[in-house]
């Protein structure tokens, strides 16, 4: 099977297993959230840190309570990480925190940004994960999202309620630091391979 064919077949079945969530299928949401509870644990740890664990359980409490709401069960990625931005930015708020998620060093003119900047990056490199968690959690976000999670630039500008512009600006920026601190710990950046949507 083609990799494209590959990524049909597990679309259609997320397709099927959220329509199976919605008509309040208890076995469908137990896989639902097997599937996907480590991927939003791991975005949450890049925007609350140790307080991760207690925010996906509200995370996981909302898809459950909402998900029947949904009217596009193609668009389930993006609302989930929509969701569990969403509980984040209300742990962070109660504690005056939600200033380290909006805070950003500026925008950079897109038509600027090197082509080198659409190319892949392994976020699970030993030498990148030691200086991963020195990076500002919007840039964290913006990394995790794309590399780890294969979002697009349009579908991460849903969830972070900002234009794509900014995403591949605060991406750069990100890419930009994350070099930076390699590069003071003599590693450059590993994994790279093309990506997928060039410079759209």
């Amino acid at each position: 099977m083609s990799p494209r064919a590959s990524a049909t077949h597990a679309d259609r079945r997320l397709y099927l297993l959220v329509l199976r969530c919605q008509t309040g299928d208890e076995t469908a949401f137990a896989q639902l959230l097997a599937s996907f509870g480590g991927r939003t644990l791991a975005h949450l740890r890049t925007l609350v840190g140790d307080a991760a664990d207690d925010v996906q359980q509200e995370v996981w409490l909302t898809v459950y309570r909402r998900l029947s709401s949904l009217a596009n069960p193609n668009g389930f990625r993006t609302w989930l990480f929509q969701t569990t931005r969403h509980r984040a930015i209300d742990y962070l708020r109660a504690r005056k925190r939600e200033r380290e998620l909006f805070d950003d060093e500026g925008s950079v003119d897109v038509s600027q940004i090197a082509s080198s900047d659409d190319e892949r990056l392994d976020l699970s490199g030993g030498s990148v994960a030691a200086v991963f968690a020195q990076l500002a959690p919007a840039h964290r976000e913006v990394l995790q999202l794309r590399y780890e999670e294969d979002l697009s630039y349009a579908e991460i500008a849903l969830v972070s309620g900002c234009a794509v512009g900014t995403v591949r600006s605060r991406l750069h920026n990100a890419k930009r630091h994350l070099q930076e601190l390699l590069a003071r710990d003599g590693v450059g950046l590993m994994g790279r391979e093309e990506d997928k949507e060039g410079a759209t």
